[in-house]
């Protein structure tokens, strides 16, 4: 049953103090009537006469001013005892419109003003917990999405943007949506579109610059399953794309380095097994063949292997104090006499102080083995092989330097690729590996190696070490 509302309650403080200040009205009014009629009945008893005139018209006046002295300041205290609590809760309403919800009004107060207030204070409490709670869901929502490894862009059905990401922003380098080239808005509008045509999530890829970014576009739909947006998720692709690439090229490399010594093995045993050769010189090149291809098809095989392994092995090396000099000078006696027979001046740069680096002796000769063969190989005769050591800052530098061979700006960069040769005929020799195996030992050793040329004729391999 509804409740019925009491529109006139005795018992609220509004209505008493109402109710009080007629009635002193009221009796001052039968006070006033009965003082003047007295005063009036005199004055026609008495005939009166002029200075009595004068004298009434003066009393009249102190009567009507001590009432009005009376009345006013009663009227003025009701009139505020009434206004206050109104006045509180106006600047409590105020202050929750202007988002300060710490003001309480006074719920000292009988009756239905005293309820309100209570009810205004309850409500602010009230609102600031949810404000509280929505603005933490929103801080969080922020945080999630500036934490995404994606970029966001939400689009409404106007192709309004309503939400983006720090992702998305980075991405694309930009500080406004706007700023993006209008080829790039084009298309993020077209998966857009195409999403809401579609009501399914499609996807576009789109070339920035170096960069290969994977578009995915998905309708928003409301309660009724109609379209009221976008939303777009942007994921850079080029590091996905890079390995899927070297991955083809590895897969294929391989084949090929496989391919070619087992091919000519092949065609080597085909007329050694048909009877085909007669003269044993040729049998014996043929042999002396064969056994090349099967060496380099062994080395390959190793070479992949080490370089597997050391990419796979987590366990790092055991790293000591090594004294670098010494294990140039050892190279330099390894390769002096292949450098004899090319006719190449192999020099190791003296050094007053000992130059000690920390890493592991064994793998730092495996590099400079690798780094001393390709300089012995590519260089031409009569050309001059440099091995160099020296101390810079808290770090040891090797260099193999060379003369008599180059390597173009373009290949640099690559250079330590795996089957990664310049030549892309693959007319030297060698599967393009070593330099590869040679990073990864100088990496393990945390380290770092790279190449210099200047283009015309002549190269250098650098690595550096902590020094101990």
């Amino acid at each position: 049953m509804k409740e019925k509302i009491h529109y006139f309650n005795i018992n609220s403080s509004y209505v008493k103090i109402i109710f009080c200040v007629m009635l002193i009205f009221i009796l001052l009014s039968i006070g006033l009537t009965a003082a003047l009629f007295n005063i009036y009945s005199q004055y026609v008893k008495d005939n009166a006469n002029s200075t009595n005139q004068i004298i009434f018209g003066v009393n009249t006046g102190i009567l009507c001013s001590m009432l009005a002295i009376i009345i006013i300041p009663i009227a003025l205290f009701a009139s505020k005892k009434m206004a206050n609590p109104l006045v509180e809760m106006n600047k409590v309403a105020v202050a929750m419109s202007k988002g300060d919800f710490t003001i309480r009004a006074k719920d000292h107060y009988q009756g239905e003003i005293g309820q309100l207030a209570v009810t205004l204070n309850q409500l602010s409490t009230e609102l600031s917990k949810t404000i509280n709670t929505l603005t933490i869901e929103k801080n969080l929502m922020k945080q999630i999405l500036n934490s995404m490894s994606d970029g966001l862009l939400e689009l409404d059905i106007t192709q309004k943007v309503n939400l983006m990401n720090e992702t998305f922003y980075k991405m694309f380098g930009i500080e406004n949506y706007l700023d993006l080239k209008i080829e790039i808005r084009e298309l993020i509008e077209k998966a857009a579109v195409a999403a809401m045509d579609s009501k399914k999530t499609m996807v576009e890829t789109c070339t920035l610059e170096n960069k290969s970014i994977l578009i995915s576009g998905s309708p928003i739909l409301s309660e009724q399953d109609g379209i009221v947006g976008t939303v777009l998720l942007f994921r850079d692709i080029t590091e996905t794309v890079r390995l899927e690439q070297t991955r083809r090229d590895y897969v294929a490399n391989v084949s090929h380095e496989l391919r070619s010594p087992l091919t000519a093995v092949k065609g080597l045993i085909i007329p050694l097994k048909e009877g085909m050769i007669k003269d044993e010189n040729k049998k014996n090149h043929f042999y002396e063949v064969i056994y090349y291809e099967v060496e380099r098809l062994n080395r390959l095989v190793n070479d992949l292997f080490e370089l597997s392994r050391l990419q796979s092995w987590n366990q790092p090396f055991d790293l000591q104090a090594v004294d670098i000099q010494n294990i140039l000078y050892d190279q330099q006696d390894k390769f002096s006499l292949l450098a004899k027979e090319k006719m190449i001046n192999l020099i190791v740069k003296e050094n007053s102080k000992p130059v000690i680096a920390k890493g592991n002796i064994d793998r730092i000769s495996q590099v400079l083995t690798i780094l001393i063969d390709n300089a012995l190989k590519f260089s031409r005769e009569y050309s001059t092989v440099i091995l160099s050591a020296w101390l810079q800052d808290n770090k040891v530098s090797v260099r193999i330097f060379n003369t008599g061979s180059y390597i173009d700006q373009a290949d640099l960069p690559h250079i330590f690729d795996r089957f990664y040769k310049a030549d892309k005929a693959h007319k030297e020799q060698g599967a393009g590996l070593g330099l590869s195996i040679a990073k990864e030992v100088i990496s393990r050793m945390k380290g770092h190696i790279h190449a210099e040329s200047d283009g015309v004729n002549e190269t250098s391999f650098i690595f550096e070490l902590d020094k101990v």
